[in-house]
């Protein structure tokens, strides 16, 4: 029995032995933290606009039946989609505001903030109205083509303490458009309702219009 003692003693003794020769871990020192980039001047460096269809609407057959000369009629266009837009606010720092960067955008652009598509929205399921067209008895084949002002921008941002400027972009919109079209009807020059256009009307329609 007085053996397993003694062997117990040695063990424990070992274990205090290599106990003592551990050194205490040096830790680093923390760096000096990046300097903030709340307040940084936002400069504007180039800004595109352009109009992007998004929703279009099937065929809306009207018949002589269907309105009376210098009457309203009502016709519901259900919008059919096309593609999405998201806004975003994208930026080489975290500590720039987005908040910020839309404010800035809607000065340059002289709009009221509240217009631009914030970041993360999408122009996916936007309230569609009930159209009153004034079809003055005219018959005919009708579509509804929906777009939004898409606007895409780039910045800097130069910031107190910071050898170099930060860098982003920005892409939101800043206005919804629709457009009534008549197949066989010349649909304009404007690219997103040509688009419209073709999708609904065909190019058939498109190369008949485009001859009158």
């Amino acid at each position: 029995m007085r053996g397993r003692h003694i062997a117990a003693a040695v063990l424990l003794l070992g274990a205090v032995a290599c106990t003592a020769q551990l050194k205490p871990v040096a830790h680093a020192t923390p760096s000096a933290s990046v300097p903030s980039c709340r307040s940084g001047a936002i400069h504007w460096r180039t800004t595109a606009a352009e109009w992007r269809l998004t929703e279009v609407s099937p065929v809306v057959t009207v018949g002589k039946s269907d309105v009376r000369a210098r009457k309203y009629a009502h016709f519901a266009f259900p919008a059919v989609h096309v593609r999405t837009v998201t806004g975003s606010v994208e930026t080489s720092a975290p500590s720039v505001s987005d908040r910020r960067v839309l404010a800035s955008l809607a000065d340059r652009l002289g709009v009221d903030v509240s217009m631009l598509g914030k970041p993360g929205r999408t122009t996916v399921n936007r309230k569609q109205d009930l159209v009153t067209v004034d079809l003055r008895g005219v018959p005919g084949r009708f579509v509804e083509a929906d777009g939004v002002h898409v606007v895409q921008a780039s910045f800097t941002v130069t910031c107190p303490g910071r050898d170099t400027d930060l860098y982003g972009s920005v892409t939101t919109w800043d206005g919804d458009g629709s457009a009534l079209l008549r197949c066989g009807r010349h649909p304009g020059k404007d690219a997103w309702v040509r688009e419209g256009y073709r999708l609904a009307c065909g190019t058939t329609s498109a190369q008949t219009a485009a001859a009158e």
